[in-house]
């Protein structure tokens, strides 16, 4: 679903936002702390897994997920849903994508007037509470704020 021009944007230093919701619709969602694009297609997010409990629970009961990913500076925003989401645990050599992932993002915000302790801060994760969300994206839209915010991505 992903082109390569979407593919390489969601791996570049953007805000990444993962959710789902409970049986009754109830929604919870975590930052991301970076992804990647598998060679197969799906997307893996990682996140911390003690925030997002909940989350998790949610996507073992469902599968279901939706992902945002937004730059903050010209708010390009891409949406993928999915619906075989699965939890995984992070390989040692995908840490050096969450630091890459933090790096760039603190290049996007701080000329925003983002301090780097804070995104240094919200990024700092421990490896052994780490897990990958990695799924097949089923649905792709354009979500940058204007006409074309909602389209689907073809």
């Amino acid at each position: 679903m992903l082109d390569q021009e979407h593919a390489a944007f969601i791996q570049t230093g953007v805000s990444v936002n993962l959710a789902s919701c409970d049986a009754d619709g109830l929604g919870s969602m975590i930052r991301g702390l970076a992804c990647k694009v598998l060679d197969d297609g799906r997307v893996a997010i990682f996140v911390q897994r003690t925030p997002c409990r909940d989350l998790l629970a949610n996507v073992e009961r469902s599968g279901n997920v939706a992902s945002v990913f937004s730059q903050p500076s010209t708010h390009r925003t891409l949406q993928l849903k999915g619906r075989d989401a699965r939890i995984t645990t992070v390989d040692p050599c995908d840490l050096a994508i969450i630091r890459r992932h933090t790096d760039e993002f603190v290049q996007e915000v701080v000329p925003l007037g983002v301090p780097e302790a804070i995104i240094r801060t919200v990024y700092t994760c421990d490896p052994l509470d780490l897990a990958a969300v990695v799924f097949t994206p089923c649905a792709v839209f354009i979500q940058t704020p204007g006409p074309r915010a909602g389209e689907a991505v073809a």
